[in-house]
């Protein structure tokens, strides 16, 4: 049985938000652009297929259903309308309210009409999630950005959190789209699929994302394999390949012959020479008679 992670806590992004929702400068959170509540269908209103939050977890929808039960419905679902007929909503915000509502056997749900950028506001609700997994939160900051027309860092600056922490999220998407939705259900953290796309070698790769759906890759082994990986470049870098061999050798012969040219240059009968000077040159010699016997006289 594929390993279950557990469940994330709250998301960087809602931590960054906390009690400053009041205060963003994003301008599709503009509390102008909502209307009056007022009582929406339940079979009139339908989910927003582009949504980026593809796994809805069960037993939290039971409970957000309980919570319906016994409290009732405490805040409206944002909606827009439904183009291919009058009448109908789409979620903007708050589609497990409408699912638990729906369990429920509710007719009818308290919503708000959203006129501004319903795009962004439904992505940054879904950022806002407790339960979104590392994947969906990754692709919900791309159409994010995409949608915006953003840089990463004014990303950055526009929902509160720091570039780095974007750029790795964004990177898990480079992994493979079946292995992403299978890590999305499984909630697989992020911290052990950016070691994944790290990864340079393809069939050691494919190893660690089977390893990551059967519950068997942690973060420890996952960054293990990373070092291990770093180690085994720099001993291959350590040894020089035979280009860099052959430039190495160039220079070195470029450097002998601008040495020859000065030295025939030098006042050879006024040179005094030290000690040190003779042990140079003496070693020198003795470099130059290695070279020439290495040669083969080409």
């Amino acid at each position: 049985m594929a390993r279950q992670f557990k469940a994330r806590p709250a998301s960087p992004f809602l931590t960054a938000q906390a009690g400053l929702m009041e205060k963003t400068a994003t301008p599709f959170l503009d509390s102008s652009k909502f209307h009056h509540t007022f009582e929406a269908d339940v079979d009139k209103i339908f989910p927003d297929i582009s949504q980026p939050r593809k796994v809805i977890d069960e037993n939290e929808l039971e409970q957000l259903s309980s919570s319906l039960e016994r409290h009732g419905q405490l805040q409206p679902i944002l909606v827009r309308p439904r183009p291919e007929k009058d009448g109908d909503w789409i979620i903007v915000a708050g589609e497990r309210r409408w699912r638990a509502a729906s369990q429920l056997g509710w007719s009818s749900l308290l919503a708000i009409e959203y006129t501004g950028d319903y795009a962004s506001a439904s992505l940054v609700e879904n950022l806002l999630r407790v339960d979104l997994s590392a994947v969906d939160e990754a692709r919900a900051l791309k159409k994010l950005i995409d949608h915006n027309g953003w840089s990463q860092s004014e990303a950055a600056r526009q929902i509160g959190l720091s570039q780095p922490r974007i750029n790795r999220s964004l990177r898990i998407l480079n992994l493979p789209e079946e292995f992403l939705n299978s890590a999305s259900e499984l909630r697989i953290p992020v911290n052990v699929l950016v070691p994944i796309v790290r990864e340079r070698d393809d069939a050691r790769r494919a190893e660690l994302m089977g390893q990551a759906l059967s519950g068997e890759l942690t973060v420890s082994v996952a960054n293990q394999s990373r070092s291990t990986q770093s180690l085994s470049e720099t001993e291959k870098s350590a040894e020089p390949l035979p280009r860099q061999r052959k430039s190495k050798a160039s220079l070195s012969l470029a450097a002998i012959k601008n040495f020859s040219k000065k030295c025939r240059e030098l006042p050879h009968s006024a040179l005094k020479l030290s000690v040190e000077d003779r042990n140079v040159l003496m070693d020198a010699r003795r470099t130059i008679d290695l070279l020439l016997s290495k040669s083969d006289g080409k």
